[in-house]
């Protein structure tokens, strides 16, 4: 990994985080990784509701984690999983700011410990403010990653929608993932910069190098192999998948990542040239990927992906492997090294082409698009605009 220009040296970093540090990683894990190690890192992983493991059983695992304190993860990466919270903070906004004022007794707690009197504050939860507004601070930075106004199951719009806006009136710098994000969000930002995913570029390349293996359970499957990577989630267009794999039953479609709650992958299950292979260590990705011959995005067309940035998508790119995906905002700048197809027969139509026009000169072009949208390049983007804004903040 390239090493980032450490511009932004020797702060103290509480990120409030949407998503646990492990098994998945996803953009806040690749730019709290990549800060400079004089930076000391508390990362915040999200609360358990009382009701969570009823919705997802790995979520009893949870409820005493909290009761470790902070762990180290690395030298300068600490890892804090809060207490247990009341269930429905994003239906009503009393039951977030109890919740929020209940995690800031123990946050406070670790903060005044370890002596951090003014933390850089770096949030990904849209409801977080009554958090914040409790912890000591010298600058706060929300990176917007998704609608989360838009996500399923208990939540109401509107007040999800509302706690967001006004968190970014509170914040210094708000960056956001996806051009419709920045167009919905600008009038509520005080300073606000559009920055897409990325992927970690070093590592995905590994798919094109020919001492990377291709794993056993992949190397025997009849070609041309269809992947996808990622978590299954219910934004994951599983009857576009299982189109795909009706209409050539001759190819094989293979999904890696493990499947979100109350996702039935029943009829994915029941094709016998579907392979399901679960979560799969970070580090062996690039062996499955080079057993792909084309790389899926496959994402529902609605308000949600209308306004995501695929992290995906710039993980395929770096491997140098055809990509198709669905016509979607997050994609279209690059058009021309991959296919975007409207509609299931159009998609199909898109693979088929993939497969069939494919030259190392087009791989080669994707790889060096893939350069230009590395983890390395956003932080250090990032990282400027904190610390240009932490030296105005000191005249």
């Amino acid at each position: 990994m390239t090493e980032t220009p450490k511009v932004l040296a020797g702060e103290k970093i509480v990120c409030i985080s949407s998503v646990d540090w492990e098994p998945i990683w996803t953009r806040k894990q690749q730019v709290m990784s990549r800060l400079p190690a004089s930076n000391d890192i508390i990362y915040v992983e999200p609360p358990v509701t009382l009701l969570s493991p009823f919705k997802d059983p790995a979520a009893w695992a949870k409820w005493r984690k909290w009761r470790r304190g902070v762990v180290p993860w690395n030298k300068n990466i600490c890892l804090y999983s809060p207490p247990v919270v009341a269930p429905f903070g994003n239906m009503f906004r009393w039951v977030n700011d109890l919740n929020q004022g209940w995690i800031s007794l123990f946050l406070r707690q670790i903060l005044r410990r370890l002596g951090w009197t003014d933390p850089i504050i770096w949030t990904y939860l849209p409801n977080s403010l009554p958090l914040i507004r409790r912890l000591p601070r010298k600058l706060v930075v929300y990176d917007c990653v998704d609608e989360h106004s838009e996500y399923a199951g208990l939540i109401n719009k509107q007040l999800v929608r509302d706690m967001e806006r006004q968190l970014m009136a509170a914040c210094d710098i708000t960056f956001v993932t996806a051009p419709g994000l920045y167009r919905d969000k600008r009038d509520w930002a005080r300073e606000i910069y559009y920055l897409p995913n990325a992927a970690d570029v070093e590592h995905f390349q590994k798919a094109a190098s020919p001492e990377t293996p291709v794993p056993p359970e992949m190397a025997g499957l009849p070609r041309p192999v269809l992947g996808y990577v990622g978590v299954i989630r219910e934004w994951v267009d599983l009857d576009l998948l299982a189109y795909l794999a009706r209409a050539r039953p001759e190819w094989s479609l293979v999904l890696i990542g493990p499947a979100g709650p109350g996702v039935d992958l029943g009829e994915l299950q029941r094709l016998p040239n579907v392979h399901l292979l679960g979560y799969r260590e970070r580090r062996n990705l690039p062996g499955y990927l080079k057993g792909f011959d084309v790389c899926l995005n496959v994402f529902k067309l609605n308000q949600l992906t209308e306004r995501v940035s695929p992290l995906k998508f710039y993980e395929y790119l770096a491997t140098g492997k055809p990509v198709v995906s669905v016509d979607m905002p997050g994609v279209r700048d690059f058009a021309d090294v991959i296919e975007i197809a409207s509609g299931r027969e159009e998609f199909l139509a898109a693979v088929e082409r993939a497969l069939a026009e494919e030259t190392p000169q087009k791989a080669a072009r994707r790889l060096e698009r893939s350069r230009a949208n590395s983890w390395d390049s956003r932080v250090r983007f990032m990282m400027e605009k904190i610390t240009d804004k932490l030296s105005s903040k000191e005249m």
